[in-house]
């Protein structure tokens, strides 16, 4: 009898659960079927969406081809066409632009190399304000303190920061070692920069401290005079970044000292000396120098065409500070364009975590401040083995180049004026006509803005 019961209790006790399970079931079954209704509705979305191809014109468009990629991935019915401009820059871009107007056939997209006014003044850029106030992934994140400001005028946001590119001093470690010289530490001088320059150079094995290259004109030297105290911003220019202090004393100062790495040091060729040898130390990648200005543009080709030991230091330190170099590529979004949502997607998917980690990998900067982003810095295999502190660092004091918004910044000749005298030993004191005429024109300009904005 007891056995019986005992039975009959199992049983009914399972009878009980039956409902329960089932009810569980049916749950679980309900959230599958659930997921699945939202996989087909997202599918039936995209089904539904007209195949779109934005033209965007660029000049990198083999760098770029993974993340145009991701992009379609994420968005299978937008594709993007990069119309690439191999020469000419932003005059060529700019003509391109109104050449594909003309034709019926509107790019939609397109990065900036120069100065964002002369397309701001045509009526070629559409408002990104709008789209960005209305994009609610934007309100999630968090960005460095005026990210936009650079590329923003008159209340209008003409362009956002494409990538964050920042750049180091280059080094062949196995010319340092040939010389017996060792890696120097991240908070190493200029003056010890300009020492091991000079050690490093042999003539007669045809080696020296720096490349010939025009990289130390445009990222070393205002960088120098910036870190030491002599201008507020790169480009030499003063706090309201109204007007240019090159032909300051302190300014022209630095630029002799670089010259005299040429004149004085011999650890520097001039154009026509780099040309007597074959132009060999024109190219950071041939081994016969130790020292070069490099970003995501020269690090692909370090992977895999060096023949050395490299690897990176940041920006030596100044009098007053250590800074970083860093350049972000305008990319904007063409009023011409017959795709403009569309078109927005692309900008919009810039700032996403799958973006900002690819262009990481690639040895940008993150644009988001983001702890995930940051960490991911250690597990890229670019920088495995290489001094990785020094790519931390330059997140941290940096000195982005202004200019996109700066009136007649592209005739703004510093960099031609300053390359001259340093590899050609032209006149320094040419510096003072030239910066006195471009002074004098950014502000003619300033009032002619002021009173069209009137």
């Amino acid at each position: 009898m007891k056995s019986k019961c005992t039975n009959i209790f199992v049983i009914s006790m399972l009878l009980m659960c039956i409902p329960a399970l089932n009810a569980c079931s049916f749950n679980k079954w309900g959230d599958r079927n659930g997921e699945k209704r939202e996989r087909f509705a997202n599918e039936e979305q995209i089904s539904n969406q007209r195949p779109v191809s934005l033209k965007l014109l660029t000049w990198r468009d083999d760098t770029y081809q993974e993340l145009y990629d991701k992009f379609n991935k994420k968005y299978p019915w937008i594709t993007i066409e990069p119309i690439l401009i191999k020469e000419g820059g932003d005059d060529a871009i700019f003509a391109k632009i109104l050449e594909l107007e003309a034709a019926g056939t509107p790019a939609d997209l397109t990065w900036v190399a120069g100065d964002l006014l002369r397309y701001e003044k045509n009526g070629l850029l559409e408002n990104l304000k709008p789209y960005m106030d209305a994009d609610a992934s934007f309100q999630e994140k968090v960005l460095p303190d005026g990210f936009f400001d650079t590329m923003a005028f008159n209340g209008r946001r003409l362009a956002v920061p494409f990538v964050d590119v920042p750049m180091w001093i280059v080094v062949n470690k196995d010319l340092l070692a040939k010389h017996e010289l060792e890696m120097p530490q991240n908070d190493w001088s200029f003056d010890d920069f300009r020492a091991i320059a000079k050690q490093a150079t042999d003539p007669a094995a045809g080696e020296y401290g720096l490349t010939t290259s025009g990289e130390f004109v445009m990222r070393l030297l205002p960088l120098k005079a910036a870190s030491d105290g002599h201008v507020s911003n790169l480009a030499y220019l003063n706090d309201s970044l109204t007007q240019s202090m090159l032909s300051s004393a302190e300014v022209m100062e630095d630029v002799r000292w670089l010259s005299e790495f040429v004149s004085v040091d011999g650890s520097m060729l001039s154009w026509v000396q780099s040309a007597e040898g074959g132009d060999v130390v024109k190219q950071f990648l041939n081994g016969k120098t130790a020292f070069e200005v490099g970003g995501d543009w020269l690090l692909p080709k370090l992977q895999e065409e060096a023949t050395f030991e490299w690897d990176i230091l940041p920006f030596p330190r100044g009098e007053t500070n250590q800074y970083s170099f860093h350049i972000y590529g305008p990319l904007a979004l063409l009023s011409g364009s017959k795709h403009k949502e569309e078109a927005y997607k692309w900008i919009s998917f810039q700032f996403e975590m799958e973006a900002q980690k690819w262009k990481i990998e690639k040895g940008a900067s993150a644009s988001v401040i983001d702890p995930e982003l940051s960490a991911y810095i250690d597990q890229v295999q670019l920088w495995e083995g290489k001094n990785i502190e020094a790519v931390k660092m330059t997140k941290d004091n940096v000195l982005v180049l202004p200019g996109a918004t700066i009136p007649a910044f592209s005739e703004y000749n510093w960099f031609n004026v300053v390359n001259d005298i340093v590899f050609q030993g032209a006149d320094i004191n040419r510096i003072i006509p030239e910066t006195e005429a471009w002074n004098k024109k950014t502000l003619e300009l300033r009032k002619q803005w002021k009173r069209k904005m009137k």
